[in-house]
């Protein structure tokens, strides 16, 4: 099968099964070969936030940090035959991934990633991925406004192959409906709604979480809604926005921000607001 061929069938594979990657590389580096692709609707999942290393805990190679998640995963090892030298290649991803719409967590390069061959064979599980540890690049980034993550690592074996393994996890919104919302409360005394996006002027945009609220407040009227926020979305002011917010959707609710003061392992992104019952208790 040619290369053009083998991308019709991939594509139309991902689109008849509703899958979200979006084949960044095939965008940056028109020549590059799929070399192999994987995907599961359901995985646990650890997204790398620091340099591999050996746990003893575990008896093995794991990122020195990482989030667990649960939700749809995909990924496709690409070679890229287009001859570019590695440092270009480097670039053009680096270049690609400015875009506003992306949020940077991690990024390393070289022997601060760690060993290649704990990457490959140990985290992401395609032994094709070890090369040379000066030779390697690891991005992860995230969809902003929404929990689709990213991961690239960039590397060059030592018989000059380079390869891209891009890696997408999207965890699935929560459907919302006035039993899981009642059931919620009443279970964990909060709901996480979604994150707060802060866009490219560095204001929140609350109009997504506004347009989840609108259709239960009626059943289930909101008593407290609270920012959570850490990192640097601490110096963007959302309490007097979210309030603003709420008033022109007539949604009427105490408002507070407890910045970084109650994080959650689980929580979507540097900023998010829950649904909050004041008077559950444990």
């Amino acid at each position: 099968m040619n290369l053009s061929m083998q991308r019709l069938v991939l594509c139309g594979l991902l689109m008849a099964s509703g899958a979200s990657l979006a084949l960044t590389t095939e965008r940056i580096f028109q020549d590059a070969r799929i070399v192999d692709e994987e995907r599961s609707d359901d995985r646990h999942y650890l997204l790398p936030l620091g340099r591999v290393k050996y746990d003893r805990s575990l008896g093995r190679d794991v990122p020195a940090r990482y989030k667990r998640m649960d939700g749809e995963f995909e990924a496709i090892v690409w070679e890229l035959t287009g001859g570019e030298p590695l440092p270009e290649a480097k670039q053009r991803i680096d270049a690609h991934l400015e875009d506003p719409r992306f949020e940077l967590l991690f990024q390393c390069q070289s022997r601060d990633c760690g060993e290649s061959f704990a990457w490959a064979n140990s985290v992401f599980e395609k032994p094709i991925l070890y090369g040379n540890d000066r030779s390697q690049n690891l991005w992860v980034i995230k969809d902003v406004g929404a929990q689709v993550y990213h991961v690239f690592y960039l590397v060059e074996r030592p018989n000059r192959r380079k390869y891209l393994y891009e890696e997408t996890f999207k965890v699935p919104d929560l459907i919302l409906s006035d039993s899981v919302i009642k059931e919620a409360l009443e279970r964990d005394g909060y709901l996480i709604l979604g994150e707060i996006p802060v866009n490219a002027a560095g204001a929140p945009e609350f109009a997504d979480l506004i347009e989840r609220l609108k259709p239960h407040v009626k059943a289930v009227p909101p008593q407290l809604l609270v920012i959570h926020r850490h990192g640097s979305a601490n110096q963007v002011p959302m309490l007097e926005p979210l309030r603003k917010a709420l008033a022109q959707a007539g949604i009427e609710a105490q408002v507070e921000d407890l910045g970084n003061s109650a994080p959650r392992p689980h929580a979507p992104a540097r900023a998010w607001l829950e649904w909050v019952d004041p008077e559950w208790q444990p």
